[in-house]
């Protein structure tokens, strides 16, 4: 495929090209793979949880991110993303949550907190306030460590990269 040609798509289509990427983030292996990355020591039950909870709301927040940014019909990614949510609340909450509406609450909860510490100014990059937000979350207090920061600003930076390309070689019909 050229960079001219796309693949043309139906919003279903697209929403679950969407959930498989956030489900292949969100597999016990890319969990762990992304913790020892980041050098987050996963300690029992509880820290895998902790970390998966970061890397559920993070990666759901970088796909409506991303497709903020990329799409120019606002109608049809809101369709889309609602097909997305409709498949990971199906798929994922597992019975924790009885009702959509409740848990879309809840995630738009969570976009509003990263949403508001991309948008906060910082002398490097919005995406550190970002990463210290997660560092937070993940330890209770901001744990000083510039390459825990740096990793996290990385794997936040490239998502958006690699995401954002992939979802404009699609055409939603």
């Amino acid at each position: 495929m050229t960079d001219t040609q796309k693949v043309n798509v139906s919003k279903e289509e697209f929403g679950e090209v969407l959930y498989h990427w956030v489900a292949g983030r969100l597999t016990k292996k890319a969990i762990k793979e992304t913790a020892k990355s980041w050098g987050f020591k996963i300690k029992g039950n509880e820290g895998f949880n902790k970390i998966l909870q970061e890397l559920f709301a993070l990666n759901m927040w970088l796909i409506v991110h991303t497709c903020e940014m990329v799409f120019e019909d606002e109608d049809k990614r809101n369709e889309c993303l609602d097909i997305f949510h409709r498949l990971v609340y199906e798929r994922h909450t597992e019975g924790t949550e009885e009702d959509f509406g409740k848990w879309m609450i809840l995630m738009s909860a969570k976009y509003v907190e990263y949403s508001k510490a991309r948008e906060t100014e910082h002398p490097s990059t919005p995406l550190w306030v970002v990463a210290n937000l997660i560092n937070k979350n993940l330890f209770g207090e901001i744990k000083k460590d510039l390459q825990f920061q740096s990793l996290i600003v990385a794997y936040i930076g490239l998502s958006v990269k690699h995401l954002g390309k992939a979802i404009t070689q699609y055409d939603i019909e």
